[in-house]
């Protein structure tokens, strides 16, 4: 049994107003213990209800404990924020969205006008009322939406705003039980803007003309009608469910590359990543440029042409790409239009050159960088470089294409591959917990995307095959591909699309699958 002693407490500095934070919520009273059994802040009430527990702890003795700075704890929340901003932002887009859509339909029917003018008049009340009622419905879910988003928001900021309080004047105690506070509370929010992220819905309308306009002439107002298709973002389904389970993948489209007249050499796709729309994007490293791809894999647009070998790709937000290059020291930031127009808005100077690249927030990504002790960093948008500050990695410099990374967000977990030690590790990087996976089905691995319900994908390169796994490292199944040497995967936002590349000289080849739960 613990013991404990509720004398010569001394009292938290007042420099800090915490809010309520350091403040027990069931029985009023500061919080003096922690429970290490139930990941409990408790106070005197609660340590008596503690009592049995073996590890229960004064605060005063574990916050001479090492404990992440305020400043990594504010750059989480900052994560978070930038999220809760995403969403309000793709709501106001849904909103615009919804306007753009009731302009085209109106500009549509104002074209036939002139050659329908007597039954036109009569069905454009009609389409405009229902196209009408359905954004009357669509802008009110946006708006709950909108509004639930703008909560966690403000929430964050109030804690961040304690952040800044704690660096200054913060005492060991308080940054200890902010810590601790903090964790929980990140998760919350994460879990609010989760929950928003579900109830996304994207609302498309249009008009559907028939064939033959001149005999729907004779069936009166009911010749022209409205199309409305509802694309759920994220469906509440077994696949994001908070237990992880296996998946199924089934082949969509498979195509050969082959070079192409705007190419010099036969394409090699180091970088993959899906639009929000589901549009494939795709970095070619042999003939320097970006590449825009339908569902059937097919080119859309103009491929932008660098003037150096892009190595990866990643969708930050809505129409923003981020490219690594193997040489440079640079990313490029970038912008895909609707009409497939690439455009290139800004470079960003960095201190290593950075091979694999993976969204850790709309404002922050997690790259893997060779030729460095430190082989994954984080950069902003803005170019601001920084360090996990909790996280331990191997010893030794990784060459270029030796070691890959993606980042789990909601889980805190950082995912690396490490190519010839046939390894997979992964991080928490908020406690500093690691594991390294080995297994015989994970030789060479290569390419790691984030999968359906936070788990990790990870290409096989010498066993030809996909390895699916959770966040703790456990194997959760394993998918052989028609491909030798696959080296580059990604999923798309809704986690039911894979796209995979290989990496081997004359039979390159690129697949989209299918992602549904694996049946019982």
């Amino acid at each position: 049994m613990a013991s404990f002693s509720v004398e010569n407490q001394h009292n938290s500095s007042d420099a800090v107003d915490m809010k309520g934070m350091d403040t027990c919520r069931p029985h009023g009273k500061k919080i003096r213990f922690y429970c290490n059994d139930h990941s409990k802040l408790c106070c005197t009430t609660c340590a008596v209800l503690h009592g049995k527990c073996d590890r229960l702890d004064e605060i005063a003795t574990v916050s001479e404990r090492q404990v992440p700075a305020p400043s990594f704890l504010q750059k989480i929340l900052q994560q978070s924020e930038a999220d809760a901003d995403s969403e309000i932002m793709d709501c106001k887009q849904s909103e615009t969205g919804l306007d753009k859509y009731i302009a085209n339909i109106s500009e549509e029917l104002q074209e036939m006008r002139d050659c329908f003018m007597k039954l036109f008049d009569i069905a454009e009340n009609k389409i405009m009322q229902e196209a009408n009622a359905i954004k009357s419905k669509e802008v009110k879910l946006i708006q709950e939406r909108h509004a639930a988003s703008s909560k966690v928001k403000t929430e964050i900021k109030e804690v961040l705003s304690i952040c800044s309080t704690l660096l200054e004047h913060g005492t060991k105690e308080e940054k200890y039980i902010f810590w601790r506070n903090i964790v929980e509370k990140n998760q919350t929010f994460q879990s609010d803007i989760t929950d928003q992220r579900k109830k996304k819905v994207a609302t498309t309308m249009a008009v559907c003309f028939p064939k033959e306009l001149l005999s729907m002439l004779e069936k009166g107002n009911n010749f022209i009608k409205l199309i409305c298709e509802r694309n759920i973002t994220v469906e509440t389904s077994s696949i994001s469910s908070s237990q992880p389970r296996p998946v199924t993948l089934k082949l969509l489209v498979s195509v050969d590359l082959h070079k192409t007249r705007d190419g010099d050499k036969g394409p090699w796709l180091t970088g993959l990543d899906f639009l929000p729309d589901k549009r494939l994007v795709a970095v070619d490293n042999k003939n320097w440029q970006c590449i825009i791809l339908n569902e059937r894999l097919q080119r859309l647009g103009t491929p932008y042409k660098f003037k150096r070998s892009p190595l990866s790709v990643v969708c930050v937000s809505h129409d923003v790409l981020c490219v690594t290059f193997g040489i440079g020291k640079v990313v490029y930031l970038m912008s895909v239009s609707t009409d497939n127009t690439i455009i290139l808005t800004r470079k960003i100077k960095t201190s290593y050159n950075f091979y694999s690249i993976c969204c850790m927030s709309p404002s922050y990504m997690v790259v893997s960088a060779h030729d460095d002790l430190c082989p994954a960093r984080i950069i902003s948008v803005h170019g601001v470089e920084s360090e996990f500050d909790h996280v331990v990695f191997p010893k030794k410099s990784f060459k270029i294409d030796e070691c890959k990374c993606t980042y789990v967000q909601s889980k805190n977990t950082l995912v690396l591959s490490d190519k010839y030690a046939h390894t997979v590790y992964f991080y928490d990087t908020v406690e500093g917990r690691s594991r390294a996976v080995t297994n015989k089905i994970i030789q060479q691995p290569r390419g790691a995307c984030v999968g359906p319900g936070d788990t990790v994908m990870v290409c096989s390169v010498k066993k030809n095959s996909i390895v699916h796994m959770n966040v703790n490292g456990d194997i959760l199944g394993t998918y052989p591909v028609d491909m030798e040497c696959p080296n580059t995967i990604c999923v798309s936002k809704d986690g039911t699309r894979l796209a995979m590349s290989n990496s081997i000289k004359g039979a390159e080849k690129l697949h989209v699958y299918i992602i549904s739960t694996a049946m019982s």
